[in-house]
């Protein structure tokens, strides 16, 4: 029987859920079709720009708000972050420029990412470990949701109404979800003190550097290029110069006295993240080229991904915390590894098969994200946990979308490596109708078989990098031991606390 306390936290951590979900739908509802979208706005090349500016905002402000949830609090941040968003989003939608609109979706997406780090931050700020499994789980959830039925519900409301109107809907989730959780959320014991602007600064600079980078290879330089090599070396500076300066400061943004536990589960979210969630954004396009061009089909049949990760991430969330991370990571790994195998012999066959390698890919990734997350938040203090958890879904995002960028620029080298264009000579004996079928029906069967050579290659180094994260995870044996420790100390404080509140209330 709940606490009449503990029922007014789970309302908040709707209220928050709901918040998650307008922030992780606000990345996507506009990716396909922008150009085509904005009609009505004045023609501009910079069209291009109107999803990655949210990215890129979205990614550079979650380590922020992570931290400076632990600086000033949950509530004066669960303030910020609605208003950026709900800011943003009605400047868009009286945008008269795209160039307007992209420099407001930069707004929008920092209050989104500011909105990410706090969710997650305030469930291991208001839960003890043992009762955080059902919490992590919503968010993760309202997150899943919110990424993978953003674009269709995007493209519905484009169709039926006018691209402004997305703006409105996910501004109204935000806004209900911000009202809940500021009537419901406890209080919490924080002390307040001085940000280090310049910590903040750069961490901004590396992770939304990092974000730009995937964002725009492939787009203004080529994968494997000298401007593309660049680009990573000046990511790489700014990660440490990031480093240097959280080293040296009284008060780091970064997460740099972290143990070699922690470091493990940073390396496996990102890893896994860019072999399993980055592979997701590329199984929409496979299958958009293998059928038809059905957005609304195609995003109904995550619904199979969903469906895989329920079950395994619901019971995880609870039981990591006897068995610990290790096993829950070799199980997934295990079996992201299969899926990447299946999805290379099947998904080209039909919806149905296409369907089933969804279903494995959401088992494996049950087993891994919210354990990660749920073991992460269980081994830092709850005054530094908006700092751990802030980087931790940071990286996350950031394997999420190199994933995507990386696997995309492969295939599309692939796709265009040995394509020839043609020219269609017209003269008297020509159908000019049959010849271009023709050449449209090769044109498509190249593609195909183009994929299918670059999936295989790609399917290769995943399952490699999965196999070698997993023999990564069968060392984590002693700090399972000790989050398992820890967990059972907080879990006797936790029981002792529950019986002075019931002593109180009678």
């Amino acid at each position: 029987m709940m606490t009449a306390a503990e029922r007014q936290r789970a309302i908040a951590m709707w209220g928050l859920a709901l918040c998650v979900l307008a922030s992780a739908a606000g990345w996507v509802f506009m990716r396909f079709g922008a150009s085509w979208s904005v009609g009505d706005l004045p023609e501009s090349d910079w069209v291009d720009h109107i999803v990655p500016a949210y990215i890129i905002a979205e990614v550079a402000f979650i380590p922020i708000g992570g931290k400076l949830t632990d600086n000033l609090g949950v509530r004066p941040m669960l303030i910020l972050a609605p208003f950026l968003f709900v800011f943003g989003s009605m400047m868009c939608i009286i945008s008269v420029s795209v160039e307007m609109l992209v420099a407001f979706r930069f707004v929008q997406g920092s209050g989104a990412g500011i909105m990410l780090a706090l969710a997650f931050t305030a469930v291991g700020k208001f839960y003890f470990p043992h009762r955080r499994g059902k919490a992590d789980e919503l968010m993760t959830a309202a997150f899943a949701i919110g990424s993978l039925f953003g674009t269709g519900v995007g493209y519905f409301f484009t169709e039926q109404f006018n691209w402004r109107f997305g703006f409105v809907v996910f501004s109204i989730a935000m806004i209900v979800g911000f009202i809940v959780a500021s009537k419901t959320l406890p209080e919490e014991a924080h002390v307040r003190s001085k940000c280090d602007v310049v910590g903040l600064i750069l961490a901004a600079a590396a992770f939304g550097t990092a974000a730009f980078y995937t964002q725009y290879v492939e787009v203004y330089f080529p994968l494997l290029s000298l401007e593309s090599a660049l680009a990573a070396a000046f990511i790489i500076a700014l990660a440490a110069l990031y480093f240097v300066r959280s080293r040296s400061s009284a008060d780091p943004v970064m997460p740099v006295g972290s143990t070699r536990f922690q470091k493990t589960l940073v390396l496996l979210m990102f890893m896994f993240s860019l072999c399993g969630l980055g592979l997701i954004q590329y199984f929409f396009k496979l299958y958009l080229t293998y059928y038809d061009f059905d957005i609304y089909k195609a995003t109904i049949m995550f619904l199979f991904l969903i469906a895989g990760a329920a079950a395994p991430s619901i019971y995880g969330s609870h039981k990591v915390f006897d068995t610990g991370v290790r096993p829950w990571i070799i199980i997934g790994s295990s079996i992201v590894t299969i899926a990447l195998m299946v999805t290379h012999l099947i998904a080209d066959q039909g919806t149905t098969q296409f369907s089933i390698c969804l279903f494995l890919f959401g088992i494996g990734l049950g087993c891994l994200v919210n354990q990660i997350i749920c073991s992460m938040q269980a081994v830092v203090p709850a005054e530094s946990m908006g700092k751990h958890i802030g980087n931790l879904i940071a990286v996350r995002m950031l394997g999420i979308i190199a994933g995507n960028a990386i696997v995309g620029a492969y295939i599309k080298e692939v796709v265009r490596g040995n394509y020839h264009n043609y020219v269609i000579e017209i003269d008297s004996g020509t159908n000019i109708l049959e010849t271009i079928a023709y050449r449209i029906m090769n044109d498509m069967k190249y593609v195909a078989d183009a994929l299918d050579d670059g999936f295989i290659m790609t399917v290769i180094i995943m399952a490699m990098a999965a196999t070698f994260l997993t023999a990564i995870a069968v060392t984590l044996e002693k700090d399972d031991s000790d989050m398992i420790s820890a967990v059972k100390a907080d879990e006797a404080e936790s029981v002792s606390e529950d019986s002075e509140e019931e002593e109180s209330q009678n």
